[in-house]
């Protein structure tokens, strides 16, 4: 693996050669001759295929909803989070994304620098209601931690739907609230529209915001950012399959000690 240092850099195959962009910097690495693959390497490559395409429908289902900026390394965490929701099943010989187990990636942080402890001082709930409508529920606050430049935080919710079939996802989102930080706030509840029985991965988004020349801009400090993975919706779940059971037939008959059963041979 070298870096490369020219004036034009490349992504992709050139020849014998793979170009490719780890955050800012661009390296470059020659194909390898033969690819030897043991059954384990093939199962696990298998999987991480399938962690890999669920995990950029997601990216693309919420992406356009959320203000914060992008991290290329967000990409990579989501995908091994999503690899080890895969491994949760024993149900299944060849491994499955099953909707309860997806509750593994509660608590995932978008922004790596910072999470929702560092910009709330609130803990967030999440119910559902019986049309299958989603709302996050805030308290009240009091204080804050945002940027000391902040003087507005902006909070907003993200509902990802995983598909059936765990290939596609959508993503809806709430009406976003301003919170003015030079006093307290009233609990706060956003609602968002959900399907009855879909699995939903609910992102709740803070912001720090400021106000200038009667117009409301984002402060995109990474420190002060924060997007978290509050709760997980399953939906409906996947039955397990019952064990099997063998009946006889015919009941047994309880051994007695000391009884003695004569059998007559009908003529």
């Amino acid at each position: 693996m070298g870096k490369q240092t020219g004036l034009l850099k490349f992504t992709g195959r050139v020849g014998d050669l793979i170009g490719y962009r780890v955050g800012k910097q661009y390296y470059v690495r020659s194909m390898p001759a033969e690819v030897r693959q043991s059954p384990r390497t093939k199962i696990s490559s298998r999987y991480f295929g399938k962690a890999s395409t669920l995990g950029a429908a997601m990216r693309h289902a919420m992406d356009p909803l959320l203000d914060i900026r992008y991290e290329h390394a967000m990409g990579n965490r989501l995908n091994k989070a999503l690899l080890n929701v895969l491994r949760e099943d024993d149900l299944h010989r060849q491994k499955r994304f099953i909707p309860r187990h997806f509750r593994g990636l509660e608590g995932f942080s978008l922004n790596q620098h910072a999470n929702l402890s560092h910009v709330l001082t609130v803990t967030p709930s999440v119910s559902r209601n019986y049309d299958g409508s989603i709302e996050v529920h805030l308290p009240a606050m009091e204080a804050y931690t945002a940027n000391p430049l902040a003087t507005h935080l902006c909070i907003k919710a993200v509902a990802i739907c995983v598909q059936p079939g765990f290939t596609n996802a959508a993503a809806v989102a709430s009406a976003p609230v301003l919170v003015d930080v030079s006093r307290p706030s009233e609990a706060l509840t956003l609602v968002m529209p959900a399907e009855k029985g879909a699995l939903y991965c609910v992102v709740l988004e803070v912001m720090s915001c400021v106000a200038q020349g009667g117009k409301m801009h984002m402060l995109y400090n990474r420190k002060f950012s924060a997007a978290d993975v509050i709760a997980v919706l399953p939906g409906k779940e996947e039955r397990a399959p019952r064990p099997y059971t063998a009946v006889a037939e015919d009941a047994a008959i309880p051994f007695v000690p000391g009884l003695v059963v004569n059998f007559n041979q009908r003529e």
